[in-house]
């Protein structure tokens, strides 16, 4: 199982990240907007996600054109050889992708909401593909089941691409996921501090360190 943080806050990445429990980190551009993270702050932010204990940044190219992704996408690429080229699941992100793919860079088709679209990306050679659980059932669709479908015609076509489930509205989504067989999986950093704050956890911990106390540690 590969746990991401969609995140590009590195106050709060940081502490998450050095429990060992998260593969790496996700964005993209509204995210870096939310933070406040310019362009210029891409390796530097890089840099300090990998130091912290990410063993991959993935990072989204930006660009009306082909051309313009496709660029974009080897920048970031040269930032660290750990990063992940995100692209977008239209014609052009497509198209950049499957030139990336052919130089060997690891990319990821995102903002994803069908199942033809993951083939799509496993037809450019993506590693990974980007559904959005909690948009698709915004818009009224069952997120799950697409997703479902999603796994399961990459398995039967044998892809090598992945599923990164995004768009995580809830602790119980991941495990929801993970029986459907998604193994990648990326969300906000707000969930991630609920997966450490089981109210019975904590209680049976207090009571631990209680007794010992009593015993004389």
């Amino acid at each position: 199982m590969r746990l991401f943080l969609d995140s590009a806050n590195l106050a709060q990445l940081q502490p998450l990240l050095r429990t060992g429990v998260f593969y790496g980190v996700t964005t993209n551009p509204w995210i870096l907007k939310e933070s406040g993270l310019f362009v210029a702050e891409l390796p530097s932010f890089t840099k300090a996600a990998l130091q912290a204990g990410a063993r991959e940044v993935y990072l989204q190219a930006w660009g009306r054109q082909t051309e313009d992704l496709y660029r974009c996408g080897q920048s970031l690429a040269a930032i660290d050889g750990r990063v992940v080229v995100k692209l977008p699941a239209t014609q052009e992100g497509l198209s950049a992708a499957s030139r990336l793919a052919a130089e060997g860079v690891r990319t990821c088709i995102t903002a994803v909401y069908t199942p033809f679209q993951a083939l799509l990306a496993s037809a450019v050679g993506a590693a990974l593909v980007a559904p959005y659980l909690g948009r698709i059932n915004d818009s009224g669709r069952d997120g799950y089941a697409i997703i479902a479908k999603m796994a399961e015609a990459l398995r039967r076509t044998a892809s090598g691409t992945e599923i990164l489930a995004a768009s995580i509205r809830s602790t119980a989504d991941l495990v929801t996921l993970a029986q459907e067989g998604v193994r990648c999986i990326t969300f906000s950093t707000q969930i991630a501090e609920r997966l450490f704050q089981e109210p019975m956890t904590l209680e049976a911990t207090l009571v631990f360190e209680q007794s010992m106390q009593e015993v004389g540690a």
